[in-house]
Parts: C-alpha cells; structure tokens; sequence
C-alpha cells in the first residue's frame, strides 16, 4: 500500500492526470481482485471444514446402521417363523377335524403368537434431523432415507403393537377360559384348532403378521432403509 500512495503521490505531482487516473483504475481492478481471491480462499476453507465434519456424520451414521442392520436380522427370522407358521396352520385348515393333522400341526399354531419390537440406535439421525448438520450431507438419496425413516421405523411398531395388543388383549383371555397354560401341549389346547371362535383369530393373527413382514420387506420396508442407510454412510478410505 505504501508503493500504491508512492507511485499516486508522483503521478499528481508530475501533473501526469490521465496516468493517475489509468493507474487509479488499474488499483481498484487489483484490489478487487485481492478482495475475490480472500473470498476463494475463505469459501474453500469453509468447505474443507464442512467436508471434514460431513465425514465424521456419515462415520457416525456407518456405525449405527451397521449396528443396526446386524440386531435386525435375527428380529426378521424370528418374525418370519413366525408368520411362516401361520402358513403352516392354514394350509393345513381343513384337515384339523383329524387328529393326527391337529397333532402335527399345533406346534405351527403355538409359533404363531410370538412379537418382536425393535429399537435400533436413533441418536445419530434424530441430531441430524434437529440441528444444520443434516444440510452437510451432499447425497440427495441418503438424505431422503434419512428423512424418512422415522416414518418407516414407526410403521413397523404400530404393525407389531396392534399384534401383540391382540394377542394380550383378545387371543390370551380367550386361552385363559377354554385352553391350558399350564400343559400347552394338552389335548384341551389342540381342540381350540376345531374351535371356529379360535380359528377365526388366528386368521386375524396371521393378517397382522403379514403386516408386519410387509412392512419389514417391502419396497419401502425396513430392511431396504437399513440397507440402504448404511450402505450410502460409507466413506471411502483416503489411502
């Protein structure tokens, strides 16, 4: 700034006023330029940092998915026993007036009344959702995922709620009064299969069933969002 005011100072004084103005002009253009390239340089170091934090986030979000991912499996072979049991029993419908098929096939009714909840780790996505962080991520799929997949988890738990609620609340009370907790193998059980009031829940039982398998592997379910999440988390190495 010095030489700036040294060379202006000589120019006015040499009278030379078409030159100090050309200089006067090419002085702004330079330090126009100096203001740009500050600003470059400010706007990559902002993006260096943002691009160091959104790493950390997906890292984050990697682990819990991954985590995630990993509890919900053994989750989906037991709810699948479970609804495939239901299968089983219908399939085998209208041969229960027969002993031996009733005898076969009660182990399959038994299997039906299991639930299964889920609580995967939320805490990584439920900070994204409430704080500026979440705009740090550049993936527009993953960022879709992720704002949805509190909708997707709930629906699961409403679908496995209602189904244990009509196990406590109907199925269990009815057990209570015309079967036998206390031997389930008994012949007083196995005749609830020949009970049409019985029957007719168990129907309503496998409805919820299928519900709940629908809502853990449909196209939208929850396996494709845990999936789906943790795969597009992952940060390539940068070796």
């Amino acid at each position: 700034m010095k030489l700036f005011r040294k060379i202006r100072y000589d120019l006015m004084r040499q009278n030379k006023a078409g030159k100090y103005f050309k200089y006067a002009i090419g002085e702004i253009i330079l330090v126009m330029i100096g203001i740009l390239l500050a600003l470059q340089v400010n706007n990559w170091n902002e993006n260096r940092k943002d691009r160091i934090k959104e790493k950390a986030i997906l890292n984050e979000l990697h682990k819990d998915f991954k985590k995630n991912l990993q509890d919900f499996y053994p989750l989906k072979n037991k709810q699948l026993r479970t609804f495939n049991s239901g299968n089983v029993v219908f399939r085998n419908i209208k041969s229960l007036h027969l002993e031996k098929s009733r005898d076969s096939v009660f182990r399959h009714a038994t299997n039906m009344f299991g639930g299964y909840p889920y609580h995967p780790s939320n805490g990584v996505v439920e900070s994204l959702i409430s704080s500026g962080d979440f705009n740090l991520i550049r993936n527009d799929t993953l960022r879709k995922y992720l704002v949805s997949w509190k909708d997707v988890l709930t629906d699961y738990t409403n679908y496995v709620n209602t189904d244990m609620k009509f196990w406590s609340n109907t199925i269990e009370p009815y057990v209570i009064t015309h079967g036998d907790f206390l031997t389930i193998s008994s012949d007083k059980n196995k005749k609830l299969l020949i009970d049409p009031i019985f029957i007719n829940m168990l129907v309503r039982k496998q409805f919820f069933q299928k519900n709940i398998v629908n809502a853990m592997q449909g196209e939208n379910g929850l396996e494709q969002y845990l999936k789906e999440i943790t795969r597009l988390s992952k940060v390539e190495s940068d070796n």
